[in-house]
C-alpha cells in the first residue's frame, strides 16, 4: 500500500503492541502507537484528521454494553465525508470447530461453560448486533453492512489463541481465587486438546461501514 499510495499517512493505535515489528521496519508514513484507552488517549488529538478510521477488536473494552464513547471519539477525528469501518468478532455467539468428529470436545465445552458463568466480567457483547443503529445514532450514514464473515479455518489457531488470552485475563479478574484457579486448569486441559486434536473456537466477524455526511 505504501508503494501504491505514497502520499497516504497511516496511523495505528493499539492497546497491545507486543506483536508490532520494530518501528524502524515500518514503511515511511506509517506509525503505530500504544494507548491505554481509545477514548481517553485519542479524544484530545484535536481537529479532524482522518479520511478513514478502522476500528477492530475493542469488544473486551466496551463498558455498559454501549460503544457510544468510542464512536463519539472516532467522529471527532474523522473529516466530513470520511468513513468508519468497524469489524468485531461476535464473541457472544461462538462455536467449536473439531477437525475430527470422533474426538470428544468435552474439555473445551467445560471451559466455555465455566467462562459463560462469569460472562458479565468479559463485558456485555449484545451491542454488536446493534452496531448499525449505534452508528446512525451519532449521525453516521450506514454505507455497508452489517456483513457477517466466517474466518477461514486457516486463521482458527490465531483466533483461538486470542480467546485464550481473554480467558486468562478473566481468570485473574475473578474475586474468588479458587474460581480463577479452576478456570486456568480448565484452560490448560482445553488448550492441550486444541493443540493436539485440532479443536478451535470461532465466531463470525461482523463488519459495518458508516460515512460522516457533515
Amino acid at each position: 500500500m505504501a508503494k501504491r499510495l505514497p502520499d497516504i499517512q497511516l496511523d495505528g493505535f493499539a492497546i497491545d503492541t507486543s506483536s508490532v515489528p520494530p518501528l524502524q521496519w515500518l514503511p515511511p508514513k506509517v506509525t503505530i502507537r500504544k494507548v491505554e484507552s481509545f477514548t481517553a488517549d485519542l479524544a484530545s488529538n484535536g481537529q479532524p484528521a482522518y479520511d478513514v478510521i478502522r476500528i477492530s477488536n475493542l469488544g473486551a473494552s466496551i463498558e455498559d454494553n454501549d460503544p457510544g464513547s468510542v464512536v463519539k471519539t472516532a467522529m471527532a477525528l474523522l473529516k466530513p465525508g470520511g468513513y468508519i469501518e468497524w469489524d468485531e468478532l461476535d464473541t457472544a455467539h461462538y462455536s467449536i470447530v473439531n477437525s475430527n468428529p470422533s474426538h470428544s470436545t468435552s474439555r473445551l465445552q467445560a471451559l466455555l461453560k465455566h467462562v459463560d458463568e462469569h460472562d458479565h466480567l468479559l463485558g456485555a457483547r449484545g451491542w454488536i448486533d446493534s452496531l448499525p443503529d449505534i452508528l446512525a445514532r451519532f449521525g453516521l450514514q450506514v454505507h455497508a453492512g452489517p456483513h457477517r464473515y466466517r474466518l477461514p479455518f486457516a486463521y482458527a489457531n490465531v483466533e483461538t489463541d486470542n480467546w485464550f488470552k481473554e480467558f486468562k485475563e478473566l481468570s485473574y479478574r475473578l474475586v474468588n481465587q479458587k474460581d480463577g484457579k479452576e478456570l486456568r486448569q480448565l484452560m490448560a486441559a482445553a488448550k492441550e486438546d486444541c493443540d493436539r486434536l485440532g479443536q478451535m473456537i470461532t465466531a463470525d466477524l461482523v463488519i459495518v461501514v458508516g460515512r460522516k455526511v457533515y
